[in-house]
């Protein structure tokens, strides 16, 4: 990843990979609306933020750089919006390239005359890669690399903070807040104050078929983790997911042999 001390930041081929190109025009809107704005990361939100994003330009758009850097130092830059600079910094971008002409001329021709094919790749492919930089999802190698990382098996617990990983509801992903899961001392807590409050009534799922047959889905506890705030996640993402995906799984394996008996004859 690049940062504002590594201009060449991530590498991309020549030209971009469709996928990449498609990430992009996802991508951007959401950099400009999440990133750019003080609300956000602040890129370009404050004279010391866009003077570190001005800095990661290609050495060909110094130019452009400079020209910014002056002009968003003085007034016109605390009057624009940071969306309106990131749109005049792909504007001068173009116009640096000879992909625009400024004020309708032919200066932008003649600059891009004077890039080296190297140079027009890097500045090309400079808004990509940082939009990919704040937005682009990636994995820690770690993930894959240590046994005792993350996403190894159901409910994995971060080392440092304790807090346990729960299946995502794709319907309500925007809501998400990933400091408000369950975290190993709440769960103790939970479970000590489950056994407080409703030990001494053990469900009929709990005494077999001793039960009289009244209890519900809420009440039926099988295992420990169906006793705290476990239990809602893990147990709409086996309703919603896994059930789902084990009765198609039986369905494809009656399939085939219902196929292999029929080509057999042996009904």
């Amino acid at each position: 990843m690049g940062t504002e001390k590594n201009k060449e930041g991530m590498i991309l081929q020549y030209p971009l990979h469709p996928m990449l190109s498609r990430s992009y025009d996802i991508l951007e809107p959401m950099f400009v609306r999440d990133v750019l704005p003080e609300s956000g990361h602040g890129v370009l939100a404050s004279r010391e933020q866009w003077d570190a994003l001005l800095d990661t330009l290609p050495d060909g758009a110094r130019p452009v750089a400079d020209r910014l850097r002056k002009k968003w130092n003085g007034r016109d830059g605390h009057e624009s919006a940071p969306s309106d600079k990131w749109d005049e910094l792909r504007r001068n971008l173009d116009i640096l390239m000879g992909k625009a002409n400024k004020g309708g001329g032919g200066g932008g021709k003649k600059a891009a005359k004077k890039l080296s094919s190297i140079d027009r790749i890097k500045i090309e492919q400079w808004p990509a890669k940082t939009v990919f930089k704040y937005c682009y999802p990636r994995l820690d190698i770690n993930v894959s690399k240590m046994q005792n990382h993350l996403l190894k098996s159901p409910f994995c617990v971060h080392p440092k903070t304790g807090r346990v990983c729960v299946p995502l509801d794709v319907d309500t992903v925007d809501e998400f807040d990933p400091f408000d899961v369950p975290t190993l001392p709440q769960l103790m807590r939970e479970l000590d104050e489950y056994e407080k409050t409703r030990g001494s009534r053990r469900t009929p799922s709990e005494e077999g078929d001793g039960g009289d047959g009244a209890a519900t889905m809420e009440d039926a506890v099988s295992h420990e983790w169906q006793k705290t705030s476990l239990r809602g996640p893990f147990e709409k993402f086996q309703r919603q997911f896994l059930n789902p995906m084990w009765q198609e799984l039986r369905r494809e394996k009656r399939a085939r042999a219902e196929e292999a008996a029929a080509a057999t004859g042996d009904f």
